[in-house]
C-alpha cells in the first residue's frame, strides 16, 4: 500500500482519494471512518473574508431568511453549506439539532428550561435562547436522561 500526503496552502476542504483495483471491506471500512472522523474545522464568511473556524468555538449554526449562519463568541459567520452538511461532519457528541433550522453546541449550554408545556428553552453561555421543537424533544429528553 502506498500513502501519499499533498499540503496546498490554498486548500479550503480536505479531500481524501482512494485509488483502488478492487473494492474490499477493508477499503470500505476506511473510507467509512474517514468519512465519521469529526470535522477539524469549518469555514465562516464574514466581511467577504473565509475564517476558519474551530468546532469548539461554535454556540450554534442556524438557517434563517435561506442562509447558514455560525454563531461564535467571535461573531456571526456565514457558511455556504446546508445544515444537514453540516450535522453530517460534526461530532454527534458535542452537538445535537434541536429544530428543522438549528444545532446547537452541547458545551456552550448553560441548562435546559423545561418548565414550558411541550417545549424546551435551552439557554447558552452566551445569554442566547433556543427553542427545542416538538420534534426534537424526545431526542434531548433522551440525552438528559429524562
Amino acid at each position: 500500500m502506498k500513502v501519499q500526503i499533498q499540503i496546498e496552502k490554498d486548500c479550503t476542504e480536505t479531500q481524501v482519494i482512494i485509488i483502488t483495483k478492487t473494492l474490499s471491506a477493508s477499503i470500505q471500512e476506511l473510507a467509512s471512518r474517514i468519512e465519521k472522523e469529526p470535522l477539524s474545522v469549518l469555514t465562516g464568511i464574514q466581511d467577504e473574508k473565509h475564517i476558519l473556524i474551530k468546532p469548539e468555538e461554535i454556540f450554534r449554526i442556524y438557517a434563517d431568511r435561506g442562509k447558514v449562519w455560525i454563531q461564535t463568541k467571535k461573531g456571526l459567520f456565514q457558511i455556504r453549506k446546508t445544515l444537514y452538511q453540516i450535522e453530517a461532519l460534526l461530532d454527534e457528541k458535542q452537538f445535537v439539532r434541536i429544530s428543522h433550522s438549528e444545532i446547537i453546541s452541547l458545551s456552550k449550554i448553560v441548562n435546559f428550561d423545561l418548565s414550558f408545556s411541550g417545549t424546551i428553552c435551552v439557554n447558552c453561555i452566551d445569554g442566547s435562547k433556543s427553542y427545542v421543537s416538538r420534534r426534537y424533544v424526545p431526542k434531548i429528553k433522551k440525552i438528559l436522561g429524562v
